[in-house]
């Protein structure tokens, strides 16, 4: 369950961080950026970091 928990945790750390980017990101950039490339980014990291989090530290 602890993991759940920080899989969950490292999903939305992946959102906000791929939201504060776009964010950052000039208007007519942010507008030419489809909704499905943000969301796409966001289970990527999510996916990678719960990768880590379940494998652990090397």
């Amino acid at each position: 369950m602890d993991r759940l928990f920080r899989a969950a945790g490292r999903v939305a750390v992946a959102f906000l961080l791929v939201l504060g980017v776009v964010a950052l990101l000039p208007a007519p950039v942010r507008d030419a950026v489809p909704e499905g490339l943000i969301g796409a980014a966001v289970l990527v990291l999510g996916g990678l970091g719960a990768r880590r989090g379940v494998r652990g530290p090397r």
